[in-house]
């Protein structure tokens, strides 16, 4: 028999992979997911590349484009020995580089200048560039200050009690700023592994809730989904949940009234981690002013039933 190409070979029986989309959808923007074959050319999307990336590697690129760019054209400047003043007293190269910094920046001082056609060419030609790079690079930094970030914090567990004569799925969120969302709607679905045809597929199930929309969102919301002979978690119990591979992800979007714009939420859970007959401790209270508390120290904080 020929060699069989290993990226088309059936995951064995029993096989699971190694991340979790669980995890990686709760902490990170990337799914844990290692992407092979031609891609196409990923500076094609460099736009999204220098958005999605950390502050860190986006400062650090910001400051060797720079020093880079000002070593080119430092070099430039070299070519020609008496195309700058000699009245600075730094040594030939980093009069040159520190000349560039001036000009790319539009700051003259003064103490150097050009003083032939040919480094007033390039001078004009390095401000040309330097507009173009300093304003992409402003645009890039409000674009990433400017996205909306919602501040929903999920608890980091989910629970199964009886209410009202069925098991129910339970797990809650609250809005961490001191606002509104308006118009918020949640989403649940359940991520399950198949074998269709003896070929392994990942498929989702949509999870019906007890309530998956409020008008406005400011405190604690409680989401809850029967598990009913309806729902895809029906016949399953706490051993079973064990041995499940299964992922709940859960989607929450809505509109932050400070700034009118559109803002999402996201948490997942696995099956496995799902804690059976208990229920979450009250976070609520009205102090002496009648005004409503929320204790987000017992925000993940459970109870048995």
């Amino acid at each position: 028999m020929g060699r069989r190409n290993k990226h088309l070979e059936q995951p064995e029986e029993g096989a699971r992979p190694n991340g979790s989309i669980a995890k990686s959808i709760a902490s990170s923007d990337r799914p844990n997911i290692v992407r092979i074959g031609n891609l196409g050319n990923p500076l094609s999307d460099l736009y999204f590349l220098l958005i999605q990336m950390s502050w860190l590697s986006f400062s650090l690129l910001f400051l060797s484009s720079f020093f880079i760019l000002n070593c080119i054209f430092a070099a430039l400047y070299r070519l020609d020995p008496n195309g700058l003043s000699a009245t600075s007293d730094l040594p030939p190269f980093w009069k040159e580089f520190f000349f560039s910094v001036h000009t790319i920046a539009t700051v003259g001082y003064g103490n150097v200048y050009p003083v032939s056609i040919t480094t007033n060419i390039l001078c004009t030609v390095e401000i040309a560039f330097g507009l173009l790079f300093l304003a992409l690079t402003s645009g890039l930094v409000f674009t990433r200050f400017a996205r909306p970030h919602a501040r929903i914090l999920f608890s980091d567990k989910a629970v199964v009690a009886d209410y009202k004569g069925a098991p129910t799925l339970m797990f809650r969120a609250a809005n961490k700023r001191n606002n509104f969302i308006l118009e918020a709607s949640v989403t649940c679905s359940v991520l399950r592994g198949e074998n269709a045809n003896g070929r392994q597929m990942r498929s989702f199930h949509e999870m019906r809730l007890l309530r998956s929309r409020t008008p406005v969102f400011a405190l604690s919301w409680l989401v809850m989904h029967p598990i009913d002979d309806k729902s895809p978690l029906h016949g399953m119990n706490a051993e079973q949940s064990k041995d499940s591979d299964d992922e709940i992800i859960v989607l929450l979007t809505g509109t932050d009234a400070s700034v009118s714009q559109p803002v999402h939420g996201r948490m997942a859970y696995q099956t496995k981690d799902i804690y059976w007959n208990c229920e979450f401790e009250d976070v609520l209270t009205v102090n002496d002013k009648g005004t409503r508390v929320i204790d987000y120290s017992k925000f993940h904080d459970i109870v048995p039933v």
